[in-house]
């Protein structure tokens, strides 16, 4: 079945575990190319995976939904759903997609007629806005689309991970809009896939051309090493984050910097313009001070400092070394004589 509805709630699933400025990004790159296609974006959705989701570090519920809405101060366009995780278990995407967008049908229902009461609560206020303000808008049908990575689209591939009855029905009845990263092609993977290729038509491709490789894997680690994720996630998560301690941010073993050793810190660490010395190996843990000319190496200050030495010890008589004179006669012989009394 091909989808011809021009009017979109994007929803995207998923821990958000924590929600990055890249989730978030997702929606606007998507909102602009689909509108450049003719398509209507109505409103966007973020639906967190229940508690029951068995995934490494998962925070509670309770604290991702907290940061998502933190998040979407910055995008108001979008909503954060809390149905999935009010559930009693893990909830396949299949049954998200079809609950909201019967939801949201007796949302334009009940607009129509005004005798049905439904819960807009779960929608993005300005889409609810434009319902009641536009009564042309009452009429039409609005389609959620799966928005989602290029991982998720080959996470299909994955032996056991999907039904194969609710990827079709995914693909078929919702249709995707898929967001690429770096060296993804999502376009060999729908070539590859039977179903998919035989709905390809339902699979909006989003080339990010910008490429951004933030993922909330890599921010778990920055924040567990106390590292900055300054512009990685909204500051008002971050807040939350380290208010609450999640992600080991207040149990940090990882934070110690006194476990490095001196040594093994100057590896990493740039000396400070303020510093006057340095330590080289070539002078046997001497300092060599920068001030001096850079023309003049260390190894050749040594030699010099030797022969002055020499020479001064030889001026003094403490050395025992040869004297020689030099005469020139008038019809120009040169002659040489030492003090051993040879002539040369």
């Amino acid at each position: 079945m091909f989808l011809d509805n021009k009017n979109i709630i994007l929803l995207s699933t998923g821990s958000f575990n924590p929600p990055t400025n890249m989730h978030l990004r997702m929606f606007e790159i998507a909102r602009d190319h689909l509108n450049r296609l003719g398509l209507t974006i109505c409103g966007g959705l973020i639906s967190p995976t229940h508690d029951s989701y068995k995934k490494k570090d998962l925070a509670p519920s309770l604290h991702r939904c907290a940061m998502i809405e933190q998040a979407l101060v910055a995008l108001p366009w979008v909503k954060m759903s809390d149905w999935e995780v009010k559930q009693n278990g893990w909830t396949r995407t299949r049954q998200v997609l079809q609950y909201h967008q019967n939801h949201l049908n007796m949302i334009i229902t009940s607009r129509l007629n005004g005798a049905i009461k439904v819960d807009t609560s779960l929608f993005p206020v300005q889409f609810i806005e434009n319902l009641n303000a536009n009564d042309s808008n009452q009429n039409r049908a609005v389609n959620v689309r799966l928005l989602c990575g290029a991982d998720l689209l080959e996470s299909f591939a994955v032996p056991g991970l999907w039904n194969d009855e609710d990827i079709e029905a995914i693909v078929r009845d919702y249709g995707l809009v898929v967001v690429s990263r770096s060296g993804s092609n999502p376009h060999k993977f729908i070539y590859e896939s039977n179903v998919l290729t035989k709905y390809m038509a339902n699979i909006i491709v989003v080339t990010e051309w910008i490429t951004n490789e933030i993922s909330s894997t890599k921010v778990r680690r920055a924040l567990s090493r106390n590292e900055s994720v300054k512009f990685l996630i909204s500051e008002l998560v971050e807040s939350y984050i380290k208010e609450h301690g999640l992600y080991e941010t207040l149990n940090n073993k990882y934070s110690n910097n006194d476990i490095l050793d001196v040594n093994l810190k100057t590896i990493f660490l740039s000396p400070s313009p303020s510093n006057k010395t340095f330590k080289t190996d070539q002078m046997d843990d001497k300092k060599l001070n920068i001030d001096e000319p850079d023309n003049l190496p260390c190894t050749e200050k040594r030699v010099i400092n030797c022969e002055k030495t020499k020479v001064r010890n030889v001026a003094e008589g403490k050395e025992n070394f040869t004297r020689v004179a030099i005469q020139v006669s008038e019809s120009g012989i040169i002659e040489v004589i030492s003090d051993m009394e040879t002539m040369v």
